[in-house]
C-alpha cells in the first residue's frame, strides 16, 4: 500500500512541477513582449521636446 502512495505522490509532484515550469515560460514570454514594446526615455528626449515646443526650464 505505501508503494501506491509513493507512486501517486511522485506523479503529483511531477505534474505540479510541469505546471510551474509552464507558468514560468508563459510569464517570461509576456515579460519579453512587454520589454520589446517598451522604449525607455533618454535624457536627451526631454531637451529635444523642450527645444521643439519652446517651453521648458531655461538652461
Amino acid at each position: 500500500m505505501p508503494a501506491i502512495f509513493d507512486l501517486l505522490y511522485r506523479e503529483y509532484c511531477r505534474a505540479r512541477l510541469a505546471e510551474m515550469r509552464k507558468q514560468l515560460l508563459i510569464a517570461a514570454e509576456r515579460f519579453e513582449t512587454l520589454e520589446a514594446d517598451h522604449h525607455p526615455a533618454k535624457q536627451g528626449d526631454d531637451e529635444r521636446t523642450d527645444a521643439q515646443t519652446g517651453h521648458g526650464m531655461p538652461h
